[in-house]
């Protein structure tokens, strides 16, 4: 193999080297974002149903008071 095609492989497997590199980083961001996307997500969720419960609470309360009168 003349000289050019091996620093062409040497450069190339430098390349995957960094490139794998920055995957496992990437990856490892994208872990942490999921984790704190779910966490977030779950939390809003609850508060959303909490919220459509004590309005729906709220507006049979009116209508039974709203009723009887």
């Amino acid at each position: 193999m003349n000289e050019a095609k091996k620093r062409q492989y040497a450069h190339l497997a430098q390349q995957l080297t960094l490139l794998r590199s920055n995957l496992e980083r990437t990856a490892e961001q994208i872990d942490v974002m999921s984790k704190q996307c779910n966490n977030h997500l779950v939390g809003q969720l609850g508060k959303i149903h909490s919220s459509w419960f004590i309005g729906g609470n709220r507006c049979f309360e009116e209508e039974m008071l709203g009723g009887k009168k």
